[in-house]
């Protein structure tokens, strides 16, 4: 996926939360100790950073958001110096695709890979644990040992639940709360809570939903109240986004017809 509010919303949710069970879900056994939200964050110009919601949302936990000037890049040196760090080392694994199209060359990226998403997203977990144990040439010291030493001064100044910020921060859309639910990706959604708000005029309400498993979204009510609502078919398996749109090609390329939801269903097991 290219660089969008989803991306910029995974990874503010990874840094906010505590990752003690993110970390334990893939065997690994190292802290990774710094969470909470932050006081600022700095971003550059890209469309991503200027979306309303994105703004929004960041107002909502009294975040700074604050933009690089135009033109000068010296102001995103450090965070450009790690990337090339860790992006150095993955460079290094077997499938690689190198940083440009002249760097390939003609080398078979997918023919050499050797990992699949889960083993990759394991392998980097462990290179971030590994950077962040290590002494730091400007800190003199490891970051986590940097990060115990100024906690208590940085923790608890805005008391939150993970789970509300990490929806505030999905994608959404606008819906209408139809007799048989919200209709969104030809997938159909229903919580009881959603019952008396079938035919309110011409109005929609704002669906949130997580593209890395859309068998739950988030339906925005009354008094910036979120319920959440389930398939209402059940013979779909939890699904990516991603499977979901590739699943729906190779409906479309098979000739299938009848039901979405049913021929979703069939090619998810499949």
């Amino acid at each position: 996926e290219p660089p969008s509010l989803l991306s910029v919303a995974l990874c503010l949710t990874h840094a906010v939360m505590d990752k003690s069970h993110w970390l334990a879900a893939r065997g690994i056994n190292t802290d990774w100790p710094a969470h909470g939200i932050p006081r600022a964050i700095y971003v550059d110009n890209g469309a991503e950073f200027h979306a309303r919601a994105f703004g929004l949302a960041c107002a909502e936990y009294q975040i700074d958001l604050r933009y690089r000037p135009p033109g000068t890049p010296r102001y995103g040196g450090h965070v450009e110096r790690l990337i090339g760090t860790m992006m150095g080392a993955v460079h290094l694994l077997p499938g690689t695709t190198q940083s440009s199209v002249v760097a390939k060359g003609d080398y078979d990226a997918e023919g050499m890979a050797t990992m699949t998403l889960g083993d990759f997203d394991r392998w980097f977990a462990l290179e971030i644990c590994r950077y962040n144990n290590s002494i730091h040439s400007s800190l003199g010291c490891t970051p986590v040992a940097k990060w115990e030493a100024l906690s208590e001064q940085m923790m608890g100044d805005i008391p939150f639940e993970i789970e509300a910020f990490r929806v505030s921060f999905l994608p959404s859309e606008l819906r209408k709360v139809r007799r048989d639910g919200i209709h969104l990706f030809q997938i159909r959604y229903w919580s009881d809570a959603l019952a008396g708000h079938i035919g309110r005029g011409d109005g929609k309400v704002v669906v949130r939903y997580d593209p890395r498993d859309l068998s739950v979204i988030w339906v925005e009510l009354d008094n910036d109240r979120y319920v959440e609502a389930r398939y209402r078919n059940l013979e779909i398996p939890p699904v990516s986004l991603w499977e979901y749109r590739e699943a729906m090609r190779k409906a479309r390329a098979l000739g299938k017809s009848g039901s979405n939801e049913l021929v979703l269903a069939e090619l998810i097991r499949q």
